[in-house]
């Protein structure tokens, strides 16, 4: 279970980044905004442990965005909910629920250079549900704090309506260590989980003004991230040591849609693919809506 945490924040995070990127076509200085999203995470970390990560999720935020003589920036809080439904190969299941909260910051200048910066905290309640080598049933809950960052450099190069973004990133994130028991005695002893990655990657976008007064704006990104932490410990029973290691590349390929729908509102669409370094994930998909006032 404790591989599943560096995931469910990173799946969180990405709605934040999301919401930087989407924040120019809010029409007005103040914004309401809410998506929804869904994951699926493919895991084999070097310990041999292989599962199945669904997850699901609801992000609520606000922001505001000031005009500055030449340049733009972006100050917001958000919230956000999401139930994580864990399936082991070897038999068993779990679940996590995780309550996160955080505030990010953007600066936009004129010549298209852009620096976006956030900090999220997490709580996750995690229930494991194992089966034994023996056949026999055992479970247990437990309760972990994680925190992390992110920080996204890049420069945005553009003419009326194409736009093409490279950009760099780095993400970290800490969460809690934490000792637990199993109902059939077993101990567990989670040491201080890391996530530590670098990230390049280019964005391009298209907008498209209608007839109606309104814009579509079709994007993608494509990216490469590499895992740098690969100290992750557990300690089964004082006796037996794993460590799960999801350190490696990557490569993740997003796309999406932006729709102005009135001068007030907006929304979108988006969906993605990654694989490497331990982790397969299939699909994510997010829906939203933004109202500004």
């Amino acid at each position: 279970m404790a591989a599943v945490q560096p995931l469910v924040f990173d799946a969180e995070l990405e709605n934040v980044r999301e919401r930087l990127q989407a924040r120019k076509m809010a029409g007005r200085d103040d914004s309401l905004w809410m998506t929804q999203y869904n994951t699926r995470n493919n895991v084999s970390t070097s310990a041999g442990a292989e599962f199945k990560q669904t997850l699901g999720g609801l992000i609520m935020g606000i922001d505001r965005l000031s005009q500055y003589e030449k340049s733009s920036g972006t100050l917001g809080a958000f919230f956000s909910y999401s139930h994580s439904n864990i399936d082991f190969s070897r038999g068993g299941e779990g679940h996590v629920d995780s309550y996160s909260f955080g505030a990010y910051a953007g600066l936009q200048h004129e010549s298209g250079f852009y620096l976006d910066s956030i900090a999220k905290a997490n709580l996750f309640d995690n229930h494991v549900k194992g089966r034994m080598n023996s056949g026999g049933a055992a479970d247990g809950d437990y309760r972990t704090w994680g925190i992390g960052a992110h920080l996204e450099s890049g420069i945005r190069l553009s003419n009326n309506k194409w736009s093409a973004t490279p950009y760099m990133a780095f993400t970290g994130f800490t969460g809690s260590a934490q000792k637990y028991a199993l109902s059939n005695g077993m101990q567990a002893d989670v040491d201080t989980t890391h996530m530590l990655r670098a990230e390049a990657g280019l964005g391009m976008d298209y907008r498209l003004i209608l007839s109606n007064g309104g814009e579509l704006q079709p994007w993608l990104k494509i990216s490469v991230r590499q895992e740098l932490a690969d100290n992750n410990q557990v300690t089964i029973n004082n006796r037996d040591r794993f460590n799960n290691d999801l350190s490696g590349m990557r490569g993740v390929f997003q796309t999406g849609v932006h729709v102005k729908i009135t001068d007030n509102l907006t929304g979108h669409l988006s969906a993605g693919y990654g694989d490497g370094a331990g982790v397969q994930s299939p699909w994510r998909a997010t829906v939203g809506m933004s109202w500004s006032f």
